[in-house]
């Protein structure tokens, strides 16, 4: 066999050299690779969850005002003008003696704001809402607001006439309002409403649909 010259020799050796070299390198970094997991599955089970941007706090419910716990339905319904701020959308107590005391009275105190629907005395709006310029807010309104509150009603199918219940979709509970404004004798017609409803009420009232559905 022909011996190879010492150039040859060291140029074989090099290439070979550098061959194993790159070897090792690829299997090391296969096997690093293969270590590495997602970095979901090597999160800390004990990191807590984040917060989303619109999980907002439930609001802190208002302590029911008791200063007139003690006193009768008749009592608080002839103070019904007095009444100056009712809870949002009905729930829970508002801090106002006047509302809390007729809501704590609940079912007892439909008889005395039925009678009150008629009181046409100016009043002022206690739900914060903007009013409908030209319009008059008056007691007997309170007392209508007052009887849905107490049975979970918003603005319930029958007391009105078909034309105002048609108005609701556009008008919202200002259909309520125009009706009482413009038609003769409505408070009337809404206070008969109320008084038949109340006949139901054996046990329990009946469940009456709103205008919302």
């Amino acid at each position: 066999m022909r011996r190879l010259p010492p150039i040859a020799k060291l140029l074989l050796l090099f290439i070979t050299f550098c061959t194993g070299t790159a070897l090792v390198l690829w299997m090391r970094s296969l096997t690093d690779n293969s270590s590495v997991q997602p970095e979901s599955e090597t999160a800390s089970p004990e990191t807590p969850a984040q917060t989303e941007p619109w999980d907002f706090p439930e609001p802190t419910p208002t302590p029911e005002n008791t200063s007139l716990a003690n006193m009768s339905p008749q009592y608080l319904c002839d103070h019904l003008a007095d009444l100056k701020h009712m809870a949002w959308n009905g729930q829970g107590y508002s801090g106002d003696a006047v509302y809390d005391g007729l809501k704590r009275n609940a079912y007892y105190a439909i008889p005395c704001l039925t009678d009150k629907i008629t009181d046409t005395r100016p009043a002022e709006n206690p739900t914060g809402a903007p009013f409908w310029a030209g319009l008059t807010y008056r007691v007997g309104d309170k007392a209508v607001l007052m009887l849905t509150d107490i049975n979970n009603m918003y603005w319930p199918k029958g007391m009105l006439p078909k034309k105002y219940e048609l108005m609701f979709k556009d008008e919202g509970m200002f259909s309520y309002y125009f009706y009482v404004d413009e038609v003769p004798n409505a408070r009337k017609e809404v206070q008969r409403w109320w008084r038949n409803w109340l006949k139901t009420c054996r046990p329990e009232c009946a469940t009456v649909p709103s205008l919302e559905n």
